[in-house]
């Protein structure tokens, strides 16, 4: 652990309780063209776009829609989502990014969310906290493609060598992996049986806690 100086976070999941409004404003929007689908398999595309979840949707729920109709139910998923959404960090999180920052680590986030709900998570004491932030408009490709997370590794200066990944789901940890980082999982949204690609898995936040500060010796 002492060549590590860089720590890269997921945001939904990692650092917000955001899952549940996700899935109730997916599935919201998609009764407008009666798609139903599973809580499970929204936590499946977690970290995904707007649009590469919706194409993974429509196959597999075998129903072809156009791009005006992919887009209308995007947009109407994203406006739900923006009238229920209330920041609930995930616990130990805040105390975690704080004490990192305190010593001197190179921290950054990398989310298919969007840049405007970013900064609202943020607003509760964590403005500061992050040198890189990636969002889901910032790449050509989405997690569970690498881009993002080679994105992040290059605006901050860093070797793959120096950095450790903190994910909650598939689609991340593919993508980490994919960047040649090294990925923690935890499991707050899912399950251990679904985190099977990571190279350590911790039951929740304050573990990961425990295991980076301890492990530290800066």
């Amino acid at each position: 652990m002492t060549a590590i100086n860089t720590i890269i976070f997921d945001m939904d999941g990692v650092i917000v309780d955001g899952m549940p409004y996700h899935i109730k404003s997916w599935k919201e929007a998609l009764l407008t063209i009666d798609m139903h689908v599973s809580d499970l398999e929204i936590y499946l595309m977690e970290g995904m776009t707007g649009r590469e979840t919706m194409e993974i949707f429509a196959k597999k729920s075998n129903i072809s829609i156009s791009d005006e109709t992919a887009d209308k139910i995007i947009k109407l998923k994203r406006r739900i989502f923006n009238d229920i959404f209330a920041v609930t960090l995930i616990k130990g999180i805040k105390n975690l990014l704080l004490e990192l920052k305190d010593r001197q680590y190179n921290l950054a986030l990398v989310t298919g969310t969007r840049l405007d709900v970013v900064k609202k998570v943020l607003q509760v004491g964590l403005e500061n906290i992050f040198e890189v932030i990636v969002t889901g408009e910032m790449v050509n490709k989405g997690k569970p493609n690498a881009e993002p997370y080679l994105k992040a590794v290059a605006e901050l200066k860093v070797t793959k060598e120096d950095c450790i990944v903190i994910e909650n789901a598939p689609a991340g940890i593919t993508s980490a992996k994919g960047a040649g980082l090294t990925c923690f999982a935890v499991q707050t949204s899912l399950s251990e049986e679904y985190l099977q690609d990571a190279d350590k898995i911790f039951k929740d936040i304050e573990g990961v806690s425990k295991y980076l500060l301890n492990s530290s010796s800066k």
